[in-house]
């Protein structure tokens, strides 16, 4: 239910992403992020739906350095019904709390979905998430690896530049960019 998830997340270009992609033959997965408002920028609350299985997911970015992100998490799975009860009412503090062990004292309401096709892959000693993210009359592209080795992500970014000649430019979390796009409507 709770954990410390490290995780490189690198902004694509479209030019890189296709580079990328053609190095696996893994198809990609849909999977889509239901966010909540309001909350902290430093927080985020997502029911995501994948393959028929809905999970709800609380985090709060601890730190983030150079692209790595460290971030505490917690979730649960949800029955599906009750998923899509959350979805279309909100969540109250008390579900929340109860679920994740979490001090929210005002109700979350939904905010949008990001539709994320997720390509899963192996390269070298990484297990690397490709994404390419839907949201709002935007695409983007990103990747992300995690791994309890600050040092080895550290060592991928140099990979991908010398091997692919992929920019490391750190992505900011999906859940801000997308509530940056929700703002500009």
């Amino acid at each position: 239910m709770k954990n410390l998830e490290q995780e490189l997340k690198l902004r694509l270009d479209e030019r890189s992403y296709g580079l990328l992609s053609q190095i696996t033959e893994q198809p990609s997965v849909l999977q889509i992020n239901h966010y909540f408002q309001p909350l902290p920028q430093d927080v985020m609350v997502r029911i995501r739906e994948r393959q028929g299985v809905y999970t709800l997911c609380f985090k709060r970015r601890l730190s983030d350095s150079e692209g790595i992100a460290v971030c505490e998490e917690k979730e649960c799975e949800l029955q599906r019904d009750y998923a899509e009860t959350l979805l279309s009412r909100g969540i109250t503090p008390q579900e929340i709390n109860s679920m994740l062990g979490t001090d929210f004292i005002i109700p979350l309401t939904p905010a949008g979905e990001m539709k994320t096709y997720r390509t899963k892959f192996q390269a070298g000693q990484w297990t690397l998430e490709l994404d390419k993210n839907v949201y709002l009359g935007k695409t983007d592209y990103e990747l992300e690896c995690e791994s309890g080795d600050a040092s080895a992500l550290l060592q991928l970014k140099n990979w991908l530049s010398f091997n692919y000649m992929v920019q490391p430019v750190p992505s900011s979390p999906k859940s801000q960019r997308f509530f940056e796009a929700l703002n500009e409507i």
